[in-house]
């Protein structure tokens, strides 16, 4: 991916549209105003705000975002926030209730699978506080905009992504004279070396969300790709693609035991954490999992770059977080505003999230970041943003792969060629699910 560049930002007549939504009480040149200076409109004071979200992997998180963020913001704006939390693959099933009973939270927060060109008729227009705090931030990084575009226009705010960099034990590569796992290829070797010594690797051969993400970092690093730029024609029909399943199964094989057959997204922070893993590519809340747990370990892991592919690119797939207005809200004002001021906290819930969360706003971006650019092992994470992508890369984050996506069919091919069946097979069967998908929805 080419070096992040500010998107431009639309003209600020466009954030008339707001009034619409705001109330006929409120002249236009006031309110934008209030949009620039953060000031929120006196008629959301006495009223309800609805919030559903993940339960973050850094409970601190939480308690933070709970208890003093949407505290304050409510106070300050006589506003009653009230936040619920669930678990993270049940976003996509509580959406889709909510849109059949059209009623529910004013926010939703779609975590790493993103629903926008689902749900986009039913969802707010949020182009004017988007282009604002593109505005008011540098601008967002190039990956941004796919997520939440649909007609040229915004239906969500991207408000933090997930990396998953390598996290691997130091002292057990020193100690057998391996070199860090800067590519695919060393990570394999250090995974071969070190199985048969007790500290296998493992990445999830399963049906949860790091799935869809390991194996579409090493899909894409190995120069493959979902989709074209426009997102309507399939490209995993490739030699790059043959070439990922066959380096797949050599790393099972070789370096991993069976049980990643039944992992979960936790399953490789516990790993980690046991001081068995040699490395994973996963979160750093598996890096904070074993600070909290395991010092003896924690201070022997390290934090690498995404790994290069055979021909030294690296494209790091990673977990996307979006917040959502439903048009069944029945306090969008109090929903946008809040959103807007949640864009101006990057900074603050980078820092609370332990360096977790990552920031879409380049502004956010600059180095040194909060919490990673003081610590010395994850500096490196600063380099990433100009190699993030998400699902469907180099296309889009289409409605087809969010179904792709959500059925895991990327993450069973690997898993089936993993289990013994043949390439050629495998890749007739997810080939023709991508069809079958893709088809399916330029028919409705």
């Amino acid at each position: 991916m080419s070096d992040p560049r500010p998107v431009p930002v639309k003209a600020s007549v466009s954030r008339r549209r707001f009034l619409t939504v705001a109330g006929a009480g409120v002249t236009t040149s006031a309110l934008l105003t209030m949009l620039d200076a953060r000031q929120a409109p006196a008629q959301i004071r006495g009223t309800t705000l609805r919030i559903l979200q993940w339960s973050h992997f850094i409970p601190a998180y939480d308690a933070w975002f709970d208890s003093k963020f949407t505290k304050e913001w409510g106070d300050k704006n006589g506003v009653k926030v009230r936040v619920d939390h669930i678990p993270h693959l049940e976003l996509p099933a509580r959406m889709a209730a909510e849109f059949a009973a059209g009623a529910g939270h004013d926010i939703i927060m779609n975590a790493s699978s993103i629903l926008t060109r689902l749900y986009y008729r039913s969802l707010v227009d949020l182009s004017d506080i988007y282009s604002q705090g593109g505005k008011n931030h540098g601008g967002w990084i190039p990956a941004a905009g796919p997520l939440v575009e649909v007609e040229g226009k915004h239906y969500g705010i991207p408000m933090f992504y997930i990396l998953l960099p390598m996290l691997y034990r130091k002292d057990l590569f020193d100690a057998n004279g391996l070199k860090a796992p800067d590519t695919w290829e060393l990570a394999r070797v250090a995974a071969r070396t070190l199985k048969p010594k007790g500290h296998p690797t493992g990445i999830q051969f399963s049906q949860c969300a790091d799935a869809n993400l390991n194996w579409r970092s090493l899909l894409f690093s190995f120069g493959g790709a979902e989709a074209d730029p426009s997102g309507e024609n399939i490209l995993i029909d490739s030699k790059e693609m043959r070439e990922a399943l066959r380096f797949a199964k050599a790393l099972f094989d070789e370096g991993m035991t069976p049980e990643v057959f039944s992992w979960d997204d936790a399953s490789d922070n516990r790993f980690l954490a046991s001081g068995i893993g040699s490395w994973i590519h996963d979160a750093i809340s598996a890096y904070r999992t074993t600070e909290d747990t395991n010092p003896d370990v924690f201070k022997n892991t390290h934090i690498g770059l995404e790994p290069a592919g055979p021909g030294g690119k690296r494209v790091s797939v990673s977990s996307a977080n979006v917040y959502m207005i439903w048009k069944f809200s029945k306090n969008q004002p109090a929903a946008k505003e809040f959103l807007a001021h949640f864009m101006d906290s990057g900074k603050e819930g980078m820092t609370q999230s332990r360096g977790y969360n990552m920031p879409y706003l380049l502004a956010d971006a600059q180095k040194p970041m909060p919490v990673i650019g003081a610590d010395p092992k994850m500096q490196i994470l600063q380099d990433f943003p100009k190699i993030v992508a998400f699902y469907g890369y180099p296309g889009p984050f289409t409605t087809p792969i969010q179904e792709v996506v959500n059925l895991f069919v990327l993450p069973d091919m690997f898993t089936r060629v993993a289990r013994g069946q043949a390439i050629e097979d495998v890749m007739k069967w997810g080939v023709g699910e991508y069809r079958r998908i893709f088809a399916k929805h330029k028919r409705a």
